[in-house]
């Protein structure tokens, strides 16, 4: 890695961690370059403004989001693509907390009303439309709306994995019992959606 390509990767680092531990309202290139080690016009040289910055902090967690979603591809029918998908989306969030927290818990409004966001959040979402409707293709889910039972999954799942990193769901026990909860949990949803 070219030394300008590590000093941009410390910084899009750094700022993700300023973000999640200060807030939009307290967030700075100042801060942010005092914490890489380097001057704010060296900040400059490789983002316009603290916008730019946290839209790229935003576009790398979501292309890191994505290359997990992408392994459920692997699984040979719908449902085990589908049920890979929520696997992968609570292994994400717990492998990584602080781009998950930038992604699905920070100042969305923010980042659609700034257009500061240069990826495309909408392409991980999509991807669990095109699993709910191979799976409406194949029975194993009733058809309706895919859309709509696209965000009632995504919505189980981010609330099982919000609650987890927030503290909420400690009683269910460490990791890996967490997962197997998860699972069951996603399991009984599916069941449900099905026809």
């Amino acid at each position: 890695m070219a030394d300008g390509e590590s000093t941009k990767a410390r910084i899009l680092g750094e700022a993700r961690d300023l973000y999640v531990d200060s807030g939009f309202a307290r967030f700075s290139l100042r801060e942010v370059a005092r914490r890489v080690g380097v001057s704010a016009p060296a900040v400059y040289r490789h983002f316009d403004s603290k916008e730019a910055l946290l839209g790229e902090v935003c576009a790398a967690g979501f292309r890191h989001f994505g290359s997990y979603l992408l392994r459920a591809l692997a699984e040979p029918t719908p449902r085990a693509r589908l049920v890979r998908s929520g696997e992968l989306y609570q292994r994400f969030a717990l492998e990584n907390p602080r781009d998950y927290r930038v992604i699905f818990m920070g100042d969305a409004e923010f980042f659609l009303e700034k257009n500061a966001l240069k990826g495309n959040p909408d392409a991980t979402f999509q991807f669990l439309i095109d699993r709910v409707r191979e799976c409406m293709q194949a029975r194993v889910l009733k058809k309706r709306d895919e859309t709509e039972v696209a965000t009632i999954i995504w919505a189980h799942v981010h609330g099982l994995v919000s609650l987890r990193l927030s503290g909420h769901l400690q009683q269910v026990g460490d990791d890996a019992a967490f997962a197997r909860f998860h699972a069951h949990s996603v399991d009984r949803l599916l069941a449900g959606l099905a026809p």
